[in-house]
């Protein structure tokens, strides 16, 4: 299996597995969701660690976006 599958196979397991973890946990909170939607997306960029030629717009997408919507949640902005 190439690199790249592997990431991506792995990605949408943490995905699938974090998204059903949180609905039986009845979290409604999207904060939750895009936070832990980060985590995965990074952890396994970490160990996958996929050839980039430029900047990691998803990642810096997704940490941008969970910072806004944690500092929303605690009020923060």
């Amino acid at each position: 299996m190439r690199r790249e599958s592997g990431f991506l196979m792995t990605l949408a397991v943490l995905f699938l597995v974090s998204v059903v973890s949180l609905s039986a946990l009845d979290v409604q909170n999207l904060a939750a969701y895009l936070t832990l939607f980060t985590l995965c997306y990074f952890a396994s960029s970490f160990v996958f660690r996929p050839k980039r030629r430029t900047i990691d717009f998803i990642g810096l997408g997704l940490l941008y976006y969970s910072a806004l919507f944690l500092a929303t949640f605690f009020l923060v902005l």
